[in-house]
């Protein structure tokens, strides 16, 4: 992927801030304090709005933005940004010793001589805004939908991609369980959502394969930290708002917040596509508005202007009435299991008609819909008599969704015995509140409950496990009723769900849905849901 240079002073005329040399170099950089430094940048080093005197650093050619100092070469513009561990401006001098042409920070400091710098106080938004520059703007040669949501993003996008893939679209989508360029093998996903440069190589990599569409899940994380810049969606889709993250957030306000600013990068005339039944579905309309968005809802209980009727849940799908966005009182079957699944559905429903699909094909797209990997997957049991499902769900409105459409499947089925088996964990390093929320939602739903690990990290599993189980006060499983158990080793808690179960139960495996391995303090050990119940069973 040859990248034609651009003069590093183009873009800083383009995005402003001032262009320096930077000092002398320094193994431990610090920052100037003495320099005359204003909001603006140094005034006393004989620099203009976009020259200075030294010779030479006017004519740096970028072919590159990177926040990783490993990934500087010749011709890179590192960007030395403030992290959540360490300062990037840490990393400068090991970013110019591996050739890096240029820096970009928010303040001056001292590294490497000769070097150009280029300061600016809104180093990351900028540092997304000059890749997709120097990577041609290739995003705003696609059609590009961004999705947001505590649940649902992953399968939402993955829907969003089959569907563009049906109407005739080439499709990119990159979220948490790969990133997938049109016509290429995925990649292994790093985050949710890339930084932004990585996105702006992204973006070109898809057009360079021909695609002309890119589909995005998009955290809260990256709305806080700016990987959106320099990449603004044609359509916005608000899934839903729950707990999660707030060992990042400082509180849910702060949560919603993040998410609303998904809506600040939509483009002149784009779409905003809201979940009517969620109960911030109407803040985030107003913040769509706010933001002149087109905005179309969806709903499976709410007036919407996309809605649907449920008839009959199964084990293999979903018969309902759909009807709007043009598609008249439709009764179809889709293949996805659950109320949760017809609403990402709809989602994914209302942003491709907003994108010029025709009502009929879409239709016609979503009987060929499947669910992605890890959301309620079902595992072959064979003639054992009782299911098992693998599902992501690691937040309490997750497991309770999740819970409840499997109490469904208990109702419609002929066996009225039968129990909903649930083997869970919280993971380590995260938000330590919803530990007993999701106790709670497998208490009020299941019927037995395993207690396990899930990514315990650098916690204790114990420990983790203690701050769970507050949450099986009440419900049909409690810990008076001796319906939980608890074993911090995920195989066998998995084993002991497995062998408890008896014809008619539904086992949920639920919190790792797709992953393959499991963290354990500075490890990643192999471990797969699907592969272990399998091994257990066989």
């Amino acid at each position: 992927m040859k990248t034609t240079p651009v003069a590093l002073a183009e873009l800083v005329r383009a995005f402003g801030g001032t262009l320096a040399g930077a000092g002398s170099a320094d193994i431990n950089p610090v920052p100037i304090t003495d320099a005359g430094i204003t909001d603006a940048g140094i005034t006393d080093a004989g620099i203009t709005d976009v020259g200075i005197t030294d010779v030479g650093i006017t004519d740096v050619g970028i072919t590159d933005v990177q926040l990783d100092s490993r990934c500087a070469a010749p011709g890179v513009l590192f960007a030395a940004l403030p992290g959540t561990r360490s300062d990037g401006l840490r990393f400068a001098l090991d970013a110019v010793q591996r050739g890096a042409s240029a820096l970009l920070a928010s303040r001056a400091f001292e590294c490497a001589a000769g070097v150009p710098l280029w300061i600016h106080p809104e180093a990351r938004r900028v540092a997304g805004l000059a890749a997709a520059r120097v990577h041609g703007e290739a995003n705003r040669q696609q059609r590009v939908v961004g999705i947001t949501g505590t649940n649902g993003k992953s399968t939402v996008a993955h829907l969003v991609g089959a569907l563009l893939a049906h109407a005739g679209h080439r499709p990119a989508v990159i979220g948490t369980l790969e990133y997938k360029l049109w016509g290429a093998a995925p990649l292994t996903s790093t985050h949710t959502t890339p930084d932004a440069p990585e996105l702006a190589r992204l973006a070109r990599a898809n057009l360079e394969r021909g695609g002309d569409a890119f589909v995005l899940e998009v955290s809260s994380h990256a709305l806080h930290q700016e990987r959106l810049a320099g990449f603004p969606l044609d359509v916005a889709v608000f899934t839903n708002l729950g707990r999660d993250h707030l060992d990042y957030h400082p509180d849910l306000e702060a949560y919603a917040r993040a998410k609303e600013r998904i809506f600040e990068n939509l483009k002149a005339g784009g779409a905003a596509v809201i979940n009517a039944d969620d109960a911030a579905g109407a803040r985030m309309r107003l913040a769509a508005e706010r933001n002149g968005a087109r905005v179309f809802t969806y709903g499976t209980r709410s007036h919407a202007d996309l809605s649907a009727a449920l008839d009959v849940v199964g084990p293999s799908g979903t018969t309902l009435f759909l009807s709007g966005m043009g598609i008249p009182r439709t009764g179809f079957f889709l293949p996805l299991v659950g109320r949760h699944n017809v609403e990402n559905a709809l989602a994914a429903l209302a942003a491709v008609l907003f994108l010029g699909a025709s009502p009929a094909a879409t239709v016609a797209g979503l009987a060929a819909l499947s669910a992605p990997r890890g959301r309620l997957e079902p595992v072959d049991t064979g003639k054992r008599g009782f299911r098992v499902f693998v599902d992501y769900a690691h937040t309490p409105d997750a497991l309770l969704r999740v819970l409840g459409t499997l109490r469904e499947l208990l109702a419609a089925s002929e066996t009225s015995a039968g129990r909903v088996l649930c083997v869970f964990g919280c993971g380590g390093n995260r938000d330590r509140e919803k530990r007993a929320p999701m106790g709670a939602a497998v208490a009020q739903q299941a019927d037995l409950a395993w207690i396990t690990s899930d990514n315990p990290r650098d916690e204790d599993p114990l420990s983790i496990i203690e701050e769970i189980l507050p949450g099986f006060e009440h419900g049909r499983a409690t810990l008076a009723g001796g319906s939980v158990r608890i074993e911090p080793d995920r195989r066998k808690a998995i084993a002991r769900a497995l062998a408890e179960a008896r014809a008619g139960d539904i086992v949920l495996i639920a919190g790792k849905g797709h992953e393959v391995w499991q963290q354990v303090r500075d490890k990643r050990l192999s471990f797969e849901d699907p592969r272990v119940v399998l091994e257990e069973l066989s």
